[in-house]
């Protein structure tokens, strides 16, 4: 079982390693998603967005697997500082748990997208680059399919990281 979860966590750190590579590799284009129009992005640009995108919605999808596993308490502890500053780990866990428990077991679960946001730091969102990958997801005790999304901040060193989930 302690395995289970070293290798789970390794992997998702090296995930996220490939993806802190390519978010500075590719930093030139995520500043110009963020400054003008997607569609005057090149080719090269559109790419390797596109490869971001690719690799942060794996790692999404790691951390609602590991929260399938009742392992919030690890996603929180990969978190960026700034998710560290806003939730701590004890109510992070509780949370979790509350929004997830009347739920039941997760079944199928579809990716519905990533989209990207600049927050300028007014209202309750600190100042950042985000990106949030959701997903549309069945539960066994739900009547209807729950959103869950998974959010990221891009870090002061250009890394994305973990900052948020929640599930409606």
């Amino acid at each position: 079982m302690k395995s289970r979860i070293t290798a789970s966590l390794a992997a998702l750190l090296l995930l996220s390693a490939s993806i802190a590579c390519h978010a500075q590799q590719a930093q030139p284009s995520q500043q110009a998603v963020q400054q003008a129009d997607p569609r005057s992005l090149t080719k090269e640009q559109q790419a390797a967005l596109d490869k971001q995108d690719q690799d942060i919605a794996q790692v999404a999808l790691a951390i609602v697997r590991l929260i399938d596993q009742n392992k919030a308490g690890e996603v929180w502890d990969q978190a960026s500082p700034i998710a560290k500053q806003i939730i701590s780990r004890d109510d992070f866990m509780k949370k979790v748990t509350r929004d997830r428990s009347s739920l039941g077991a997760p079944g199928l679960r579809m990716p519905m997208g990533v989209k990207h946001y600049r927050y300028d730091g007014t209202g309750n969102m600190p100042a950042g680059a985000y990106i949030n990958i959701l997903f549309d997801t069945q539960f066994s005790q739900a009547s209807q399919s729950s959103r869950e999304m998974v959010t990221f901040i891009l870090d002061s060193d250009k890394v994305w990281r973990f900052v948020g989930y929640s599930v409606r």
